[in-house]
């Protein structure tokens, strides 16, 4: 039995103690998202397409090392595999200290890919049997909030404790942050679920009823790469000014704040409506309001509209992932969540490591601000294929699900 099933509460201590745990790692995560583009540029010398590799290893990485990640979280339990793969993350923030070239870069990067790929299909798995089933859409949207609140600040905090290129100071308080989350971590009670079966098979690495919502989010994360890269270099670029609000001085890096508060307010709501209303709407409206924050980010060159679309896109990203995610989950039994998880994560992997690269090479030639129009014009294929593919494949899947349930 499941600790979800006990009772139907979801702030249970559990899943909070689960929850700072995860926000600490994404913190150390995001401290060095935007500020690693600016030490390989400021420290190395690399170009704008190297820049982008350095997103698109990370993300390739965490792709390839998904898959096995679900068989084992289900054949083994989610404990053992989510405890080493923090532990391996947490070494690797340390190492960023000894990144002399940018080729020594690149392979630390691959290897902190391997980490987050374990960490992400890990902790979202082990939320989600935290999380009692009736609400498991209002309970993804509120564990959501601890990558939301990390991206809020984390990057603006990143930005500042860089300073004037610090980076050892970003690199220790990184690897701080890293073990805090690796302490939280061994006090949270796991619930005991695995298959026992531990013949490696694809079947168990990936779940092909999952596909076709997969590739939503795949294709939906695609652009998403751009902002990851790009955003901070653009600001520069196209000179977003700073302003003084009150006794402070903020900056373009505040970008990331108001990406986080998009996402923060539509979170808190989504999960309910997903729970009770089911997805289609959410999903429309996800896309097409990131579509309006892409393409308006072409033409601005001033701190409020650059910010406002910030917040546009951030609603869309806070829309559409716990949605899709959710799906991926309702149609799944238990014991196949990790590779459940794991395809879901894989299509985000996918995109960002695609994007990052493919983006880099059309920011380039084009322009960054015509790489974001472009980015705009890429979300028409997922909401399409959405209406004409998905939508009625996952209910028929739900149905299909609760039948083999009342069977057993």
């Amino acid at each position: 039995m499941t600790l979800s099933s006990t009772s139907d509460r979801i702030l249970t201590r559990d899943f909070v103690l689960h929850f700072i745990s995860y926000f600490l790692m994404s913190n150390a995560f995001y401290f060095l998202l935007p500020t690693l583009p600016v030490y390989a540029v400021n420290a190395l010398g690399a170009s704008n397409n190297q820049v982008g590799y350095i997103i698109g290893v990370y993300a390739l990485a965490a792709l390839l090392i998904r898959p096995f990640c679900g068989y084992a979280l289900d054949a083994f339990g989610r404990r053992t595999v989510y405890l080493w793969a923090l532990v391996l993350f947490a070494i690797l923030l340390g190492l960023y200290h000894f990144t002399f070239t940018f080729l020594i870069l690149l392979v630390v990067r691959i290897f902190h890919g391997f980490a987050w790929g374990m960490i992400t299909t890990g902790g979202s798995t082990i939320a989600a049997d935290l999380i009692p089933e009736k609400k498991r859409g209002e309970g993804i949207g509120y564990f959501g909030l601890a990558m939301t609140f990390s991206m809020a600040i984390a990057p603006y905090l990143g930005d500042v404790i860089m300073g004037d290129d610090n980076f050892n100071n970003l690199f220790n308080i990184s690897f701080g942050f890293g073990l805090g989350a690796l302490a939280l971590a061994l006090f949270v009670k796991v619930p005991k679920i695995k298959t026992g079966d531990t013949k490696l098979n694809l079947k168990k690495m990936y779940d092909k009823r999952v596909t076709r919502i997969a590739i939503v989010m795949a294709t939906a994360a695609f652009p998403y790469a751009g902002i990851i890269a790009f955003i901070m270099i653009f600001a520069e670029q196209v000179g977003i000014p700073s302003i003084r609000v009150l006794f402070f001085t903020v900056d373009p890096s505040a970008f990331f704040i108001f990406f986080a508060l998009g996402v923060a307010v539509v979170r808190l709501l989504v999960g309910k409506i997903m729970d009770r209303k089911g997805p289609t709407r959410i999903v429309f409206i996800g896309l097409t309001v990131t579509i309006a924050g892409l393409l308006m980010l072409r033409y601005v060159d001033t701190f409020w509209p650059f910010m406002i679309s910030g917040v546009l896109v951030g609603m869309g990203n806070g829309l559409i992932m716990p949605t899709v995610q959710t799906m991926a989950l309702n149609i799944v039994p238990e014991e196949s969540r990790g590779a459940a998880n794991a395809t879901f994560f894989s299509a985000i992997d996918l995109g960002i490591g695609a994007g990052s690269i493919v983006l880099g090479y059309l920011a380039e030639s084009l322009g960054i601000g015509m790489m974001f129009f472009v980015c705009g014009l890429i979300l028409l294929f997922p909401l399409a294929y959405y209406f004409l593919f998905v939508r009625k494949h996952y209910y028929r899947q739900l149905e299909i699900l609760r039948v083999e349930q009342s069977n057993a």
